[in-house]
């Protein structure tokens, strides 16, 4: 008994499967693989299912399982860029779930008959369309609980790292750049400014932000008016940063630039955060 096989086929099949497990995967652990990146990925995972073929069948199973081992880790390092071997092995592990439900999905779909190749890319379309949608939706489900996040604060070449609170709640804008402002304690910032820079946020009501400083003057100093939900309202003096990088959940976001406004009291009383992010920067 015996079956013909296409090895062309089977290298299509294959090559387009694989790109599709790739993109997911990334998807899924919050990797930004550019597209070259997984159409590399899926050919060697495809080359591979081709060179399966020829595995004699006397020692076809340890051989075969061992090929599949290291065929789905080179397609996760080299399609979705990784470099760390947790993140290796986390994304090995995905790439085998997400094709045991594309598998059993694609069953389905198919209902056990052969399907010709364009029936074949409307279905890996629709599978590829389906998972993306779910794997999106959890990830924007799930980061919405995540209000307490890890909040890095650069500016000449200084660097703090607080924790911030992701307010909605917050949509304070500045007049000057139209900018979204985020409201930091004046404690948070004492390894990002120096002790100078500080004095004259303190000060900037009776010296109106006039030093003669160009670390002063980078900063772009200049009052913040805002109100609170009680009808109480006031002015914070107010900076542009370098950068700020905000990392919530698997993602990262950098504001280049970012304005916030100088608060003299703390926010939390067990310091659990340290600066009120606005609601529109994420």
């Amino acid at each position: 008994m015996y079956r013909e096989i296409y090895i062309d086929m089977v290298f299509v099949t294959n090559f387009l499967m694989d790109l599709v497990l790739l993109r997911l995967t990334g998807m899924s652990l919050g990797i930004r693989a550019v597209w070259y990146r997984s159409l590399l990925g899926a050919f060697i995972g495809s080359l591979s299912s081709c060179l399966i073929l020829f595995i004699p069948i006397d020692n076809r199973y340890p051989a075969v399982f061992l090929l599949h081992v290291l065929t789905a880790a080179a397609m996760a390092g080299i399609g979705c860029r990784i470099k760390s071997k947790s993140m290796l092995a986390r994304a090995t592990i995905m790439l085998y779930i997400l094709a045991f439900l594309c598998g059993g999905f694609w069953d389905v779909i198919s209902a056990g008959k052969d399907m010709s190749l364009g029936s074949f890319l409307l279905f890996t379309g629709a599978s590829y369309s389906s998972f993306a949608i779910c794997v999106r939706g959890y990830k924007k489900w799930a980061e919405r609980g995540e209000t307490i996040c890890r909040v890095l604060l650069r500016t000449q070449g200084r660097t703090a790292d607080i924790m911030g609170f992701y307010d909605t709640g917050n949509l304070l804008t500045d007049p000057l750049t139209n900018r979204p402002v985020s409201i930091v304690e004046e404690q948070a910032l004492t390894a990002l400014l120096p002790a100078q820079a500080l004095t004259g946020l303190r000060d900037m009501k009776e010296t109106m932000g006039e030093y003669d400083d160009p670390l002063w003057e980078s900063l772009h100093p200049h009052f913040i008016v805002f109100s609170s939900v009680g009808g109480q309202g006031g002015t914070l003096p107010a900076v542009m940063l370098e950068e700020m990088c905000i990392y919530r959940g698997e993602q990262i976001i950098y504001v280049y630039h970012p304005v916030v406004a100088v608060s003299e009291t703390s926010f939390h009383s067990k310091g659990k955060y340290q600066i009120i992010l606005n609601g529109k920067i994420m």
